[in-house]
């Protein structure tokens, strides 16, 4: 059995309905790929392997990843992030926001 799918085509253009696709938008968080609150660290160096020891800090990712190439060292990439619940529909809805940014009100 085949289906076909036809649109409405109205001066040169998609209907509105078809113009955005479904399950597409983003939160802000997501565009931004949760990078505004990283933090990168070389280990340093005789670490024990068990807990996670952080020697400098980098700048960026990719000056880490240089660093790690020219020391031999696994470099860590940190992040912080603060819970945040919206109570105003129904449902709670659970999110996450950076620690660094100012909480939001509600």
């Amino acid at each position: 059995m085949t289906a076909s799918v036809t649109e409405e085509v109205v001066e040169g253009k998609e209907s509105p309905a078809r113009s955005i696709p479904r399950g597409t938008r983003k939160t802000r968080q997501e565009q931004t790929n949760g990078a505004e609150g990283q933090r990168f660290f070389l280990a340093k160096h005789g670490g024990t392997g068990g807990v996670p020891e952080l020697g400098r800090e980098l700048s960026a990712e990719a000056e880490a990843m240089v660093e790690s190439l020219k020391t031999g060292l696994s470099y860590f990439v940190v992040s912080e992030w603060r819970g945040v619940a919206d109570f105003s529909g129904r449902k709670p809805h659970l999110s996450r926001e950076a620690a660094g940014a100012a909480p939001r009100a509600g």
